[in-house]
């Protein structure tokens, strides 16, 4: 006679393919990406993990499986219930509007302009979302929140890729 595992926990794996694609399966049905995405990244862990956890509210076991073959194992544990996280688990994510859905009206557009470039010079136009401090040997690293990129814009970047030259401008 077998013993029964005194906790039984759904299992969620998630596999990592090499240019870090990501699937995922939660008791053997796959998880679909959002709806704004081919597939699942590596960048959209933190996502995908709310969407494994119901935003925390139920406790998984999650194995992870790198390309190159190796395999970790976890328990992620269920916020613990206060109002606030009951009122979060229970409204749906807000996703991006698809570009479908934002064909049907209008672009609302902004100009930005900015000088000391070069004449025909190619002008990177960016929307920075964070900063990030160089560490001692001159490297700096960033980790982007995906939401910060549609809905908290608030600055322009104009950087010209020969001049340097760099002009931001805050958004209205």
């Amino acid at each position: 006679m077998s013993e029964r595992p005194l906790v039984d926990l759904p299992l969620a794996v998630i596999t990592v393919r090499e240019m870090g694609a990501v699937s995922a399966t939660f008791d053997g049905v796959e998880v679909p990406p959002p709806i704004y995405a081919e597939h699942w990244s590596r960048a959209q862990f933190g996502e995908l993990l709310d969407t494994l956890t119901q935003q925390r509210s139920r406790s998984i076991r999650l194995e992870v499986r790198e390309s190159d073959g190796s395999v970790f194992t976890e328990i992620i544990h269920a916020g613990r219930g206060t109002a606030e996280a009951t009122e979060v688990a229970t409204q749906p994510a807000v996703q991006p509007e698809s570009r479908r859905a934002r064909r049907g009206r209008p672009p609302r557009l902004v100009e930005i302009t900015g000088d000391g470039f070069i004449q025909g010079e190619d002008v990177l136009v960016a929307i920075p979302v964070s900063t990030a401090e160089g560490d001692v040997s001159g490297v700096a690293r960033a980790v982007i929140d995906l939401d910060q990129l549609v809905n908290q814009a608030r600055e322009v970047a104009l950087i010209g890729y020969v001049s340097g030259r760099i002009v931001t401008e805050r958004l209205p």
